[in-house]
């Protein structure tokens, strides 16, 4: 039997399939899989025994991916767009199931009810109750080998679960706790930190560097996802926003902790190991991607204040 997940969206959005990818292979003894993703995929589960399909979401890409998928019998879609359901359609899989919350659910075989209020991981396992499975696997997991997770921490000069981990940035400004926030943060902290993003943070890096009184460890732009994977796997400890290093720690058996903007738990993002610390801003949340202030004010960026959020790490140290 060949099955296929579709998940096209974000890096933690596909961190939480890897149940999925875990519950079929303890369900199905012959069974192939193959997992269409962004590019990063190939770095993501280059140690995985499963088929990967790189998909940049390109125009022309969108007719030929179905060339490559059309072999599978089963195909499991997370991913709620109406390009999706289209391509899947058109691709000829037979047996096609996806989310009742989808963009042209019809085009699917069998939809599954979507509900908030309840994690991530749960919400996509269901969709493999059509395939008569019960008996689910919930955790994440991510692969790195041994020498890639030593050279990383060598050659950045870490020690294992001798730092903090902190991610202050996303790919959108209202996830974001303020820098001014982060920079009290990093003041509080008495074990070495080390900051991660990506290049397009390199900017507000800087100006956290700015703010904040003692030496940290800037790595913002200078990993690549294979070194971000093993420096969240070494740290004690992950703090971040409503984002992928979250998933990514705690795929590694990491606790993090993620500081809510303007979205919620209630989203079904939260960590599976460790906790989150909830936005008191009145109109918070606004949505799981929220892209614009509904209010105008974006109140809930400075909020809640580092004194609340370092008494959550403090458990942990």
């Amino acid at each position: 039997m060949k099955v296929l997940i579709w998940q096209t969206a974000f890096l933690g959005d596909v961190v939480l399939t890897t149940p999925l990818i875990k519950t079929l292979k303890k369900n199905f003894k012959d069974i192939l899989i193959g997992f269409v993703g962004r590019p990063f995929i190939r770095d993501l589960f280059k140690d995985f025994n499963i088929e990967l399909i790189p998909f940049s979401k390109g125009f022309i890409e969108s007719f030929k991916i179905r060339e490559k998928i059309k072999s599978y019998d089963i195909v499991i879609s997370p991913h709620r767009s109406a390009r999706t359901a289209l391509i899947l359609f058109f691709s000829g899989i037979k047996e096609r199931i996806g989310f009742d919350k989808s963009e042209l659910p019809f085009l699917y075989t069998e939809t599954v009810k979507h509900r908030w209020e309840t994690h991530e991981v749960d919400r996509n396992l269901e969709l493999l109750k059509p395939l008569g499975i019960r008996e689910f696997v919930r955790e994440t997991e991510l692969k790195i080998s041994e020498e890639d997770y030593e050279e990383t921490l060598k050659k950045f000069n870490l020690e294992e679960k001798g730092y903090v981990v902190l991610s202050p940035f996303s790919n959108f400004r209202l996830k974001e706790w303020s820098i001014e926030n982060w920079a009290t943060l990093i003041n509080k902290m008495s074990v070495p930190v080390v900051i991660t993003g990506t290049r397009e943070d390199l900017q507000k890096s800087k100006f956290l560097e700015t703010l904040v009184k003692k030496r940290f460890i800037n790595l913002t732009g200078k990993t690549s996802l294979r070194e971000l994977m093993a420096l969240l796997r070494g740290a004690k400890i992950v703090v971040a926003n409503d984002s992928s290093p979250v998933h990514i720690a705690n795929a590694f058996g990491v606790p993090a902790i993620t500081i809510y903007t303007a979205t919620s738990p209630v989203y079904g993002f939260y960590p599976l190991i460790g906790k989150y610390v909830k936005n008191p801003a009145p109109c918070s949340p606004c949505s799981p991607n929220p892209k614009r202030c509904k209010k105008g004010t974006e109140e809930c960026l400075n909020i809640p204040t580092p004194e609340i959020v370092f008494s959550s790490i403090e458990d942990f140290l």
